[in-house]
């Protein structure tokens, strides 16, 4: 059976217990039904295990685990069967990073830079999943958007690029190459594939890309697509698992040129200033494509929103209040900090004449503060002062 929606590209610690030895690893990629892990040396296909999987909130999740593949490489997949009491948070997890991935980034930049010196600010960077993009750089501290060179399995020089938090590297290859629909593409005599593309798949692009998909891991080939509800995902065809698809999310690595020579799909200098100016994740955009209409419920604010006093403590009391009563949390742990989101809670900040900013609530320990979506130096992350002038705007109930 094919996989109906793509996996996540995420890092958490993970505990594999096969018998009376342990394997400590973390994930490679994660999904509904199970995970992939390296795990070395690699255990036997159909072998069961016990596992202890850390979510970045703190929450362990247990279960038991049957290995499902093994790769070359190492990496490992597991079909996982979550304990009663933890399957329904490892549903919310998923639902929770699909949907604020980017933004999560950017908190964990915030995080890790605040209140510390740049040294270790910089460490905790280069620890996370992008950390080679931290690395000093012609003895300076700036991010790098192309790193160091690697050899490929055939001895070639690649040169690499970060694709961008949103993907823009893939968005300009299918503007460089416009892609097929999936009937018309040459992955269509893949057994499986019409099927699976028919529910997800909106374009495919002609050839395959060089991707690394972490700093660690190897230069693949892998054929990219684009996605009816937005966003990109690679094929996976490693028989005797089947067809599917991973979900792309902005930690992957492209090739650009190999032995000094532009590679497909060759991006000009003009195309690589844009893919490194990519930083923040935007909302997925659905791709045009015929198909039967469907009703719509849009999203909207409330009608009416509360307005705080300002000039006085008692304003951010009252926001605090509003925080307790929100119905729908986000929360991460960064070493002894503790970030929540109330992406329900939208905030318009008024600090000085020239100063007002949009967008939701979020605490950082004790402190409260607005992830700032419009206004000056939007995106940021700003706390908030006794003396701000600040509006809450509740999320109603569509209508």
């Amino acid at each position: 059976m094919s996989r109906t929606a793509p996996r996540l590209l995420t890092t958490l610690r993970l505990q594999l217990q096969f018998g009376g030895s342990e394997v400590e690893t973390a994930t490679d990629t994660v999904a509904a039904g199970g995970f992939s892990a390296l795990c070395l040396p690699a255990p036997a296909v159909d072998s069961q295990c016990s596992f202890v999987l850390h979510l970045p909130d703190g929450h362990a999740l247990r279960g038991t685990a049957r290995c499902t593949r093994t790769t070359s490489d190492g990496v490992s997949g597991f079909a996982a069967t979550f304990q009663d009491a933890d399957a329904a948070g490892w549903q919310s997890f998923l639902s929770a990073e699909d949907a604020t991935a980017g933004v999560w980034r950017m908190i964990g930049r915030y995080a890790t830079s605040q209140g510390q010196d740049k040294e270790a600010a910089r460490s905790a960077l280069e620890k996370g999943p992008l950390g080679v993009l931290f690395k000093r750089v012609g003895g300076t501290a700036e991010p790098a958007a192309t790193v160091a060179p690697v050899t490929d399995a055939h001895g070639g020089v690649l040169r690499l690029h970060v694709v961008g938090e949103n993907g823009e590297a893939y968005r300009v290859a299918f503007e460089k190459h416009v892609g097929a629909i999936p009937e018309d593409c040459d992955l269509a005599t893949l057994p499986g594939f019409l099927e699976l593309a028919a529910r997800t798949v909106a374009r495919v692009l002609p050839r395959d890309l060089l991707l690394r998909r972490s700093p660690t891991a190897r230069v693949t080939s892998v054929r990219v697509v684009e996605l009816l509800r937005g966003g990109y995902a690679m094929v996976a065809n490693a028989p005797p698992a089947p067809l599917g698809l991973v979900g792309l999310h902005g930690h992957e690595m492209i090739a650009v040129e190999r032995d000094g020579k532009a590679v497909f799909p060759f991006f000009d200098a003009d195309d690589l200033e844009r893919i490194a100016a990519d930083t923040l994740r935007r909302e997925s955009r659905p791709v045009p494509r015929e198909m039967t209409p469907r009703s719509v419920r849009p999203e909207r604010f409330a009608a009416h929103y509360t307005h705080l006093d300002p000039g006085r403590a008692r304003a951010l009391d009252a926001l605090r209040r509003a925080l307790t009563e929100a119905s729908h949390v986000e929360r991460r742990t960064y070493g002894t900090r503790s970030v929540q989101l109330y992406p329900g809670v939208w905030l318009q900040v008024q600090r000085d004449a020239t100063d007002q900013v949009l967008g939701f609530a979020m605490t950082d320990g004790e402190d409260l503060c607005v992830f700032v979506m419009e206004g000056p130096g939007a995106p940021r992350v700003m706390k908030l002062r006794p003396d701000d002038v600040v509006s809450v705007m509740r999320a109603s109930a569509a209508g």
